[in-house]
């Protein structure tokens, strides 16, 4: 089965970098090679040259470096701003990672040096974000280069698709903050639902240390957004935009990042097995022998919970901006056309 999974993963990762090329040239007039050159080969560039930055710090094994091309080269070829948050999260979490590897090598015994990640946890946690920059590339208007600022002002579709890419990406690294950083506490977590101690490492266990992290975790990936985009209004020379129209994503990264945690949280303690190993003294996401059962049903694992989780906080946000703002989009509308209000 994980076979199977894994040669799915690379399939999807073959299609997705053929997609982001096409998309680069969809919404491109009078394609040329310069055109190709600034935005499709220097992002493929940078994309290899991240992939083998994080080989070489362990922080991703081979195969995760392989689909870390499609996710980065989609992200690249966007917009500045997609990628600044996407170094935010996977550069941060990798370091939170790595914090604490006695106490987390403890807790679990597959821990790895460096927090390495492989092609299976790149896809878990990049395949939303991934998707959304697709999406963005489809929805900005052709004939715009890549990294023009996006509209805070405008209810586009490609403005909802660069907030559901941050927010999936916010999520994620407020979810990996949570995780990494709150088991180093040294008190017990609570279970989400039944707010009992439970062991460290538990699926479901929340902690103060944790949801912290969380909400920070997502404010940075959310400020790594804004400052890309107050890079481009400032290259733009769109002086007046700056700071009135950007700020919201730091907040919106922020939420994003507890609500995928907290997310997380709940279908991990109802979805996902966790018991303790009586024999090692240990969290374990499998039943066996001398496995006493903590919560969860051995429904979903740690990937899948992860996906969902990204996938439902790219969902949230987006829609919770379009109905919120909804009212000031169509009142700007409206005097921009000259309609009456």
């Amino acid at each position: 089965m994980t076979r199977l999974i894994r040669e799915a993963i690379c399939v999807w990762a073959g299609v997705s970098l053929l997609l982001t090329v096409f998309m680069v040239d969809f919404r491109s007039y009078n394609v040329t090679w310069l055109h190709l050159v600034e935005y499709l080969l220097l992002p493929a560039g940078v994309t290899l040259l991240l992939a083998a930055l994080a080989v070489i710090f362990n922080w991703l094994d081979y195969g995760g470096a392989l689909v870390s091309m499609a996710v980065g080269l989609a992200h690249s070829a966007s917009h500045l701003s997609l990628l600044a948050a996407l170094l935010a999260f996977f550069v941060s979490s990798s370091l939170a990672t790595s914090v604490g590897k006695r106490v987390k090598k403890r807790i679990d015994p597959s821990y790895k040096k460096g927090g390495q990640r492989n092609l299976i946890q790149v896809f878990s946690n990049g395949a939303v974000a991934t998707a959304a920059c697709q999406g963005y590339l489809y929805f900005a208007p052709p004939g715009t280069k890549g990294w023009e600022p996006i509209n805070f002002q405008v209810p586009e579709l490609s403005l909802l698709a660069a907030l559901a890419c941050m927010s999936a990406l916010a999520g994620c690294c407020g979810d990996t903050w949570a995780s990494e950083l709150g088991v180093l506490q040294s008190w017990r977590p609570r279970h989400i639902l039944t707010w009992r101690a439970v062991p460290a490492g538990t699926n479901g266990g929340v902690s103060i240390i944790g949801t912290l992290a969380s909400a920070l975790g997502g404010m940075l990936v959310g400020f790594a957004f804004f400052l890309g985009m107050e890079y481009e209004l400032v290259v733009n020379q769109d002086i007046d935009s700056l700071m009135e129209s950007c700020w919201p994503a730091v907040p919106l990264g922020m939420l994003a990042g507890f609500l995928c945690s907290t997310i997380d949280s709940i279908l991990g303690a109802t979805l996902q097995y966790s018991g303790l190993d009586t024999k090692n003294n240990c969290v374990v996401n499998r039943p066996g022998p001398n496995i006493q059962h903590i919560s969860g049903l051995n429904i979903l694992d740690n990937h899948a919970v992860n996906f969902l989780s990204s996938l439902l906080t790219a969902c949230l946000i987006p829609t919770l901006v379009y109905f919120y703002a909804g009212e000031k989009f169509a009142f700007e509308a409206e005097t921009d056309f000259g309609g009456e209000i």
